[in-house]
């Protein structure tokens, strides 16, 4: 099955959104903050809004051409896009909200049921058939939402935020579905979400999106080892330092605001205020400055000490705020520390990432 290659320009209130971006067969998450422009992108896409410049291409198919003057309306683009509102019909029964697209296409009714009672039956949700929609939980709402996207076979499949509507204690088990669900269909889908859970378990493959760019590309792995910007470093829940990058003939170092000279990876930073980033589970703590290999250390007090299974997380607080990610072994070992203990926070220069700010 063919992807998505889309290239287009709009202007949106504050900024232009200007994406070059592929969706392959699976799922491709678009991470961004809010106001970011993902909703207004699966708008884009789908032919709810027109793109200024740029071209849109589905498989062989052109959807959008600003050169050439192609624009196909929605209904003939092939693509099923689920909003956050879910936009079920409540007067209507499970069953008939799944048919209605269907049923506009003027099919016999004997096919379109049989094509409803197999798409029930692969989505194991044909208990609820005869349910009124009103009456369903957020999750099985949700599934019906997808059920009546997925019955006219959509080329591409846009998800809006799939679970953000969903009580915390629904959503694990809505991203279990789905995730089995799209990895068995194997349509290119494009899901858009701000939520670390949902990039997690959709993590092969992440677009990040900022003021109408996509600013990073890669695994949800990836993004943990080297985010490129502040907003994928903090949502990886990565360690941020303020301070600013000074350069010596051919040498760079980065000067912490708080008064610390540490040291990192420079590709393509430039002179100027910088943050340095490095992951909370790339920090050691130690009772004592350690010596061998030049690395990083900062010494602190602990302000916040947190049990998390077979982990530790710590927070120090020095000239910088500091979290480290120990192990529980290694914590017991040193006594099971707690609030107000001074530790020595030590990390490797290459675990640690400049980047302009």
């Amino acid at each position: 099955m063919s992807g998505l290659d889309c290239r287009i320009q709009y202007q949106l209130a504050h900024y232009e959104l200007a994406v070059d971006l592929t969706v392959k067969p699976g799922v491709t998450v678009l991470l961004g903050p809010n106001g970011s422009g993902k909703s207004s992108l699966l708008r884009l896409i789908a032919g709810l809004a027109k793109p200024r410049a740029g071209r849109i291409k589905l498989g062989d198919r052109l959807l959008f051409d600003a050169h050439k003057k192609i624009d196909l309306p929605p209904e003939q683009r092939h693509i099923g896009m689920v909003f956050q509102d879910l936009a079920l019909f409540p007067h209507l029964s499970v069953r008939q909200n799944i048919a209605f697209g269907l049923s506009l296409r003027r099919i016999a009714k004997n096919a379109i049921k049989l094509r409803v009672d197999t798409l029930l039956d692969k989505l194991g949700i044909t208990q609820l058939a005869e349910r009124s929609v009103t009456t369903l939980s957020g999750g099985e709402r949700q599934k019906v939402a997808l059920a009546r996207t997925l019955i006219t076979d959509p080329q591409l499949l846009l998800l809006d935020e799939p679970t953000a509507a969903l009580d915390p204690s629904a959503r694990g088990a809505i991203r279990r579905w789905l995730h089995a669900i799209l990895a068995e269909l194997q349509i290119p889908t494009l899901l858009v979400t701000h939520d670390a859970e949902e990039v997690a378990w959709f993590r092969k493959r992440v677009a990040v999106i900022e003021k109408g760019q996509i600013v990073q590309r890669g695994s949800y792995h990836q993004l943990l080892r080297e985010p490129l910007s502040d907003f994928v470093a903090r949502f990886a829940g990565i360690n941020l330092i303020n301070g600013e990058v000074r350069e010596q003939g051919n040498e760079k170092s980065f000067h912490s605001s708080g008064g610390s000279r540490l040291h990192g990876i420079f590709a393509g930073v430039l002179p100027g205020p910088a943050t340095l980033a490095v992951a909370p589970w790339e920090v050691a703590l130690f009772a004592v400055p350690p010596g061998g290999s030049p690395q990083n250390v900062i010494p602190g007090r602990v302000i916040e000490r947190i049990v998390l299974g077979d982990r530790v997380r710590v927070t120090l607080l020095s000239a910088e705020k500091l979290v480290a990610e120990i192990s529980l072994n290694a914590w017991q070992q040193m006594g099971e520390f707690g609030e107000g203990t001074e530790l020595y926070a030590v990390f490797k220069t290459r675990e640690a990432r400049v980047m302009n700010t």
